[in-house]
């Protein structure tokens, strides 16, 4: 599904920069096809070596033009004028022209950053990732492993950013070049057919400059966004029209000091004003546990089993109630604090 995707954009783009460039090469392709037009019916009618028709004399012209002439030098000399004309004439257009509309059609490599605007606008109902870093990275690669499509903007300031913007191009995400904060850059990744803004530079003034420029461009337009500060994201969030204002302190924090002080604990984080953990339990020979269903340990401890990991291997998301647990089973539940260390206890 999603090479086909990529077909369908990479085709829909091609075509579209293909008509950017006849539109911005027209003057030189009508003069080329005029001087081959004129050429064809010049020969046509005073060629009299041969009787030639129509094929035969737009063939010859086109001879002219690369210099190999297939028709023989005419003793007229009305004849004579487009063997001396064409060649001249189409040298100098096709070689300054038409050589270099190839070029720029089928390397994309000379013209990178407009490729990559135009492959842009072949998306609709996307994601717009602002910033890459090593978080706007995670996004992008997050977003794709879930279906979602992906156009990204970013500055090109370090090496590092350079090299994850590369590896999301050879992923096929267009990634544009330019401040996410210029209404023009917004546009070219199509902000006002996205569906979603993650906003992840390091900057927080800077994170909600582009979403506010995001939020006039498309009204409908789900926007997140990453700020250092707590009581700044809450404020972005409450006052500014912004969906989710992450603070990545307050993501991080409670995971880390969750992982400290709790063996089994994974990951912990907040809904609302309420903290939860996320933990691991092994279902070791002889424990209690052994015999009880999913429904026992949810019922008697308070908690959410949310993944059963069997000893084969076998995954069992969100398990029925009555579901037993065995030996060397893995146990992923979700409760508060409090509930998760009573069980680990």
């Amino acid at each position: 599904m999603k090479s086909r995707h990529r077909i369908q954009h990479l085709v829909k783009a091609f075509w579209r920069d293909a008509w950017v460039l006849i539109r911005q090469f027209l003057p030189s392709l009508l003069a080329f096809t005029i001087l081959v037009v004129t050429g064809s019916l010049w020969l046509l009618f005073f060629y009299g070596e041969k009787r030639l028709d129509l094929g035969e004399s737009v063939y010859g012209t086109l001879m002219l033009v690369f210099l190999n002439p297939t028709l023989d030098f005419p003793a007229s000399t009305v004849a004579r004028i487009p063997f001396f004309m064409v060649p001249i004439l189409g040298v100098g257009i096709f070689s300054e022209a038409i050589i270099r509309f190839g070029i720029l059609l089928f390397a994309k490599s000379y013209r990178q950053e407009e490729w990559q605007k135009v492959l842009a606008s072949t998306y609709r109902g996307h994601t717009v990732v602002a910033g890459i870093g090593r978080v706007g990275f995670r996004a992008c690669q997050e977003l794709l492993s879930l279906g979602n499509e992906v156009v990204a903007i970013s500055l090109s300031d370090d090496e590092e950013t350079a090299y994850l913007i590369q590896l999301l191009r050879d992923q096929g995400v267009p990634v544009l070049i330019g401040d996410a904060r210029r209404v023009e850059v917004q546009k070219d990744a199509r902000i006002d057919q996205a569906r979603c803004l993650l906003v992840c530079t390091g900057n927080d003034l800077t994170n909600l400059e582009i979403a506010l420029t995001a939020r006039e461009i498309n009204s409908r337009l789900r926007i997140v966004v990453r700020l250092f500060s707590d009581a700044l994201a809450e404020r972005a969030a409450k006052f500014l029209g912004i969906d989710v204002a992450v603070s990545t302190s307050a993501l991080a924090a409670p995971s880390m000091v969750a992982s400290a002080v709790r063996q089994r604990t994974a990951h912990a984080f907040y809904v609302g004003e309420h903290l939860f953990h996320i933990a691991e339990l092994l279902v070791d020979e002889g424990s209690p546990l052994v015999g009880q269903t999913v429904g026992d340990l949810e019922e008697r401890h308070h908690i959410s089993v949310v993944l059963l990991r069997r000893a084969e291997g076998e995954m069992v998301h969100h398990p029925r109630p009555e579901v037993p647990l065995k030996t060397n089973d893995t146990v992923v539940l979700i409760g508060s604090p409090e509930r998760v260390a009573a069980l680990e206890q």
